[in-house]
């Protein structure tokens, strides 16, 4: 990756909906050049994919998850294809997952849910206070 396809980087996270004629003007390329270095950067896995951010209503969190060492990634498996947001991490915690809910009975209800999983040692919630 070069300065280029950084500078395409940044401009895509502040918003993944503007041109590729617009990035082009931006960083003075052709749109071409911006179309296919934009491929590239997801064949080679760099960009995962696009996405929305939701204005957050309700409930924020962060529930950190402790795993029996040999069961980590078939944990973060699971939760990957619920969960949206899932870090791995070492020290203490070894899953962080990041949710919106509606309310604390739903944030409960996924906590509950996780703690179900085989596997997972323990949990610890955190609420964002606004």
């Amino acid at each position: 990756m070069d300065e280029k396809d950084w500078a395409i980087i940044e401009i895509l996270k502040s918003d993944s909906r503007i041109s590729n004629s617009e990035i082009a003007r931006r960083i003075n390329v052709s749109e071409g050049t911006v179309r296919k270095r934009i491929e590239k950067l997801r064949e080679e896995g760099i960009i995962k994919k696009f996405t929305v951010v939701l204005r957050s209503e309700g409930i924020e969190g962060m529930i950190l998850i402790r795993t029996e060492p040999k069961r980590s990634r078939e944990i973060y498996e699971i939760l990957s294809k619920k969960f949206d947001e899932i870090f791995e991490f070492s020290g203490r915690f070894d899953l962080v997952i990041r949710v919106n809910c509606k309310s604390l009975e739903e944030l409960n209800v996924l906590v509950d849910e996780i703690r179900n999983i085989n596997g997972v040692k323990s949990t610890d919630t955190l609420v964002r206070l606004h």
